[in-house]
């Protein structure tokens, strides 16, 4: 964890300049910056001898942030997809407690904002349905690891559901600004949590 710091510094500079080209609408500047977050964490966990499903998962985030900001959905919820198997697997073996309580409390969860937004996601309906499973299993298996770990899952969660929100027509002042900064908070938190080695 205490390799490489000043990437992890770099990380963090970074997302704050994104979440201010937010506020200037600059497309250009939106996507540099948002295409650079997930290799400059990737080289972090790198140096500090992160599991290759991990930078696998982080790789394949890069990939799925690059197509959504180019306006390609599918494509990159199927690349969010292969993220969030990775995730899965790594806090799936890594739990030491598996909670059905968890399960249930998130699958309600799930059900519930699914049938809320459902009548405003249009041709996107079983997509969404699917990849939200996933964006689920990984809060489910991430709080099998700890407090670290399942923050991290709930608010990968919260930042795709926000997503969602807006996919159904349901837009805010902020919007953008909240699905951007849970993101990155729950990055760092699932990467550093791994790192830790918590769960085990």
């Amino acid at each position: 964890m205490n390799r490489g710091r000043t990437w992890l510094i770099a990380y963090g500079v970074l997302a704050v300049v994104h979440l201010g080209t937010i506020a200037i609408g600059e497309t250009w500047s939106q996507l540099i910056t948002k295409v650079l977050l997930m290799p400059v964490l990737a080289v972090w966990v790198r140096l500090n001898r992160g599991p290759t499903t991990l930078l696998v998962a982080l790789v394949a985030s890069f990939a799925g942030d690059f197509l959504l900001q180019v306006d390609q959905l599918l494509p990159g919820m199927a690349a969010f997809g292969v993220a969030h198997v990775c995730y899965v697997m790594l806090f799936n073996h890594r739990a030491r407690r598996r909670s059905l309580v968890v399960v249930a409390a998130y699958g309600v969860v799930w059900l519930g904002v699914l049938v809320l937004l459902w009548s405003g996601l249009g041709d996107n309906r079983i997509p969404v349905a699917l990849y939200s499973l996933l964006v689920t299993a990984t809060a489910v298996t991430s709080a099998w690891n700890g407090w670290r770990a399942g923050l991290g899952g709930a608010l990968f969660l919260i930042s795709d559901g926000l997503i969602g929100v807006g996919l159904a027509g349901h837009d805010f002042a902020g919007h953008d600004y909240l699905v951007m900064a849970t993101y990155c908070v729950a990055q760092y938190l699932l990467s550093s949590s791994v790192l830790r080695g918590d769960g085990r």
